[in-house]
């Protein structure tokens, strides 16, 4: 399976600009109206050919890199199509008024690119920089730090010269530990074949064993504003309670969705009332819901990264719209069910077989023995209807159900607190907030185990979405089937 753009392209949309194309070579200064050939070779220290050979320059007492930049430690590797990949090396990302640079470990700049708005990058956060994708490691926040760095940036290109000259390579000279994390290669390779991966992933088992866990994620910013909306605009005007309880949960699945009631006419005097308050519809993206972010990372460690098949259940349409746009933006291989032919041809192992299955819940009564290890159960109120859907004998089986918690219409649903009429009382009062809400009450789900990040190392391998900001908790069962 290939994907069209890395996930770092994804990752990018979360600050609302599109990278640019930035030619590697750079316009001379005192030129600006020259052209540089296509096949001319990227400079890299300095600002002529000839100094390249110079390599970096320490810095000069009182001078600060930080003055007008941002600088991080990041892993970089080219773009790829491949199934399996690693990280090339390391560098650093320096953020300065307009534009990214990406540099090697030995300084040089290897690609830029062009943004015009303000981005607050932070570790782990993934981009797509030129032609290089970049995972974002741990700030440099001091000119100590900036002097250590210029250092081993040195000593790297010194190594290099010497290997080019046939030089033998010694081992550089013990030193004071950095006030910094050494910036190593910290991303484990993938396993050398998909048949070994497969092989290890899905062993033979003498009992499967199912567990599920529920999902709770604060609103995102988006969602935040929308629901404090309905409370300012709408509480005091005479609309229909049950077309502002679903209009909340559209909000809680995703803000776009309201989209879809602005021609119909038992909402329209509500849309009329919130939408010039909104964004544009083409301007909302994936970390414009937490559900469905969650969804996002799912899908890329899961589906792309680790060759796994995957299911979601929506109980809306215009929902299992958004993900089949989103599978088919990014090359993701999938299959809206509908029938039980459907589920053979997902079942199917063939190589060129759907990834993700997407599945209305009006429909799962027709649809039965679905082999998947994971499902993503997107409303809380599906749950109940896919106890027949998976065939949990013969592999392991993950079940999440994403609940939009901070006091959302959609956790007070769930957890049985919801108060017909007044349930924007409780947006007002809770939408936001980083609590447990209704969850406080230690009779809520008994019988399962509660989690908090962090999480041990166990539920990582199995929740990708482990370092989500959003996620607040989550409840957990297993059972042997």
């Amino acid at each position: 399976m290939r994907r069209s753009k890395a996930p770092s392209v994804r990752r990018s949309e979360k600050w609302g600009s599109e990278p640019l194309n930035v030619p590697k070579t750079p316009e001379p200064e005192t030129s600006p109206s020259c052209s540089w050939p296509s096949n001319s070779p990227p400079m890299e220290w300095g600002t002529a050919k000839g100094s390249e050979q110079l390599g970096p320059r320490e810095l000069k007492p009182g001078e600060n890199p930080l003055k007008e930049s941002r600088i991080f430690h990041i892993l970089w590797r080219n773009q790829t199509t491949k199934k399996h990949k690693t990280w090339t090396g390391n560098g650093t990302l320096v953020i300065s008024a307009g534009k990214m640079t990406l540099k090697d470990e030995t300084g040089r700049t290897i690609d830029s690119m062009n943004c015009f708005k303000q981005r607050q990058v932070k570790e782990n956060d993934q981009l797509q920089i030129g032609s290089k994708d970049v995972e974002v490691q741990e700030e440099i926040k001091t000119v100590e730090e900036c002097v250590a760095q210029r250092k081993l940036e040195i000593a790297s290109w010194c190594q290099k010269i010497d290997a080019k000259n046939g030089y033998m390579d010694d081992p550089p000279p013990a030193e004071s530990p950095l006030p910094f994390r050494s910036h190593v290669l910290k991303k484990k390779m993938r396993l050398e074949s998909p048949e070994k991966q497969e092989s290890l992933s899905n062993p033979p088992l003498a009992k499967s064993t199912q567990t599920e866990y529920i999902c709770l994620v604060s609103p995102s910013e988006l969602q935040k504003t929308t629901l404090s909306l309905f409370k300012q605009i709408c509480g005091n005007s005479e609309l229909d309670p049950s077309v502002l309880m679903d209009s909340a949960l559209d909000v809680c699945d995703h803000p776009v969705l309201l989209k879809s009631r602005v021609n119909q006419s038992n909402s329209l005097h509500l849309m009329q009332l919130l939408q010039p308050h909104l964004p544009p519809w083409p301007e909302m993206g994936i970390y414009d819901s937490s559900k469905f972010e969650f969804v996002h990372v799912m899908l890329d460690d899961l589906v792309v990264e680790r060759g796994q098949k995957c299911c979601i259940v929506a109980n809306n349409p215009d929902c299992l719209r958004l993900f089949k746009g989103y599978c088919q933006s990014w090359d993701i291989a999938h299959v809206e069910i509908e029938d039980q032919d459907q589920v053979a041809v997902f079942n199917s192992t063939a190589e060129e077989s759907a990834m993700v299955a997407l599945i209305l819940t009006s429909q799962l009564q027709k649809i039965r023995d679905l082999h998947c290890r994971y499902l993503i159960i997107y409303n809380h109120n599906a749950r109940s209807l896919v106890i027949n859907l998976l065939n949990t004998n013969i592999i392991d089986t993950n079940i999440y159900t994403l609940i939009t918690a901070g006091g959302c219409p959609e956790e007070q649903q769930f957890f049985g607190n919801e108060k017909s009429g007044h349930f924007l009382d409780d947006i007002e009062n809770h939408v936001g907030e980083k609590t447990n809400g209704f969850c406080d009450n230690k009779d809520v789900l008994p019988s399962w185990i509660r989690m908090q990040p962090p999480f041990g190392e166990e539920v990582k391998e199995v929740c990708p979405f482990h370092d989500l900001e959003s996620l607040q908790f989550m409840f957990m069962k297993k059972k042997l089937n």
